[in-house]
């Protein structure tokens, strides 16, 4: 499936953020700036976050979970699920101090 993989640096665990998803929250959520951290990510590139952004994106997928609870479609329904498990990782990755990465499919 493609989309982009991410993973805390240095392990193997990985999450990914599927290209359907990915185009469904660009087309909703694309003219809000506060999104750009990770909608604005190549597909097909590579992308490391430091602490402040993943505390960041943390925040942004709190906000996701947020607005995408009342409805409750397929699409609404795999965004939750991805920033859940998302979020999940960041959380791990400032407890361990270390960095995600994301590459592109």
């Amino acid at each position: 499936m493609a989309g982009i993989t991410f993973k805390i640096q240095g392990e193997k665990k990985v999450i990914l953020f599927e290209e359907k998803i990915h185009r469904y929250l660009r087309k909703r959520e694309g003219d809000v700036v506060k999104y750009g951290i990770l909608l604005n990510l190549d597909p097909y590139g590579y992308c490391e976050f430091k602490s402040s952004q993943i505390q960041e994106l943390t925040l942004l997928c709190d906000d996701l979970i947020e607005k995408y609870n009342d409805e409750f479609s397929w699409e609404h329904n795999k965004v939750r699920k991805f920033c859940i498990k998302f979020k999940t990782i960041c959380l791990e990755a400032l407890e361990k101090k270390k960095h995600i990465v994301g590459s592109g499919d």
